[in-house]
């Protein structure tokens, strides 16, 4: 009878660690949900780190993020137009075949070039 007694004082220790636990995790997910929410700007860095892993980041959202400057316009190839008025010849980095600045991609190999 006394090993029973021992096994369930083990098991209620045991369940009241666990909850203890799980009502800390609970305590710090509302913690971190209501520093979050607040406006204040006290604690932005965290809200950037939240908005990182659960939205799409503000440096990659549309009109958000740092100041750019203009995207330039892209001719039919997808390079920036005023590329067009840059002149190259250089050998291809991948089969050496020399390319100009008229190749949207290697004649050779086919590899699509960046101006």
């Amino acid at each position: 009878m006394k090993g029973v007694a021992a096994i369930n004082t083990v098991d209620v220790a045991a369940t009241a660690v666990v909850l203890l636990i799980a009502a800390g995790i609970v305590g710090a997910m509302i913690a971190v949900i209501r520093a979050v929410a607040d406006d204040s700007g006290k604690h932005s860095h965290l809200k950037q780190f939240v908005e990182t892993l659960f939205e799409t980041p503000a440096h990659l959202r549309p009109g958000g993020g740092s100041v750019k400057a203009e995207e330039p316009e892209r001719d039919a190839d997808g390079r920036p137009a005023a590329a067009a008025g840059e002149r190259f010849s250089e050998p291809c980095p991948a089969c050496g075949e020399t390319v100009t600045h008229e190749d949207a991609n290697c004649p050779s190999c086919g590899l699509r070039l960046l101006s």
